[in-house]
């Protein structure tokens, strides 16, 4: 019964790093899902302001073939 048993010890330990490892996944999907809530507002606002310096170069591109034009005529 020797091996047995030691195989059991061995066994209760492995049961009990693996329920300690469960409890840290755990807290770690929670901050997370926490730190990802966080960030989404500065996701979408550097989007918006992506978006902003866009649409300001598509400005300055077409004053500069405008100008281009007004030249070249």
């Amino acid at each position: 019964m020797g091996k047995l048993d030691k195989i059991n010890e061995q066994l209760s330990s492995i049961n009990t790093t693996l329920a300690a490892q469960h409890v840290t996944l755990v807290e770690h999907v929670r901050r997370t899902e926490l730190l990802e809530n966080k960030v989404a507002p500065i996701e979408r606002h550097v989007n918006y302001v992506e978006g902003a310096f866009k649409f300001i170069a598509l400005i300055g591109i077409v004053i500069g073939i405008w100008e281009s034009l007004k030249r070249l005529l």
